[in-house]
């Protein structure tokens, strides 16, 4: 395993860590949901969200198929331009 792949893998271990730190954080609040994706490496930026409040649980799926779109269209995007000059 390369030190690389084990930073990788630190880094994303940090991410759920920290969530769960935030999700502590506000448990005197009602929980509205927590999301997490951490994409391999080179796969973009991670996703991560927590919602406090009523916990609408359409608004949470539709937060996390919008988000996904975005990195999706940005990813399509960069196909679409393999020789665009980077500035």
């Amino acid at each position: 395993m390369t030190e690389q792949s084990l930073v990788e893998k630190k880094q994303a271990s940090d991410r759920f860590r920290q969530m769960a730190v935030d999700i502590d954080h506000n448990a005197e609040r009602p929980f509205g949901g927590a999301c997490v994706i951490y994409p391999p490496s080179g796969g973009g930026e991670p996703i991560e969200f927590l919602t406090v409040g009523t916990g609408d649980i359409a608004q949470f799926y539709a937060t996390i198929q919008t988000r996904i779109q975005i990195v999706l269209e940005g990813l399509k995007r960069q196909e679409g331009q393999p020789f665009a000059r980077q500035r």
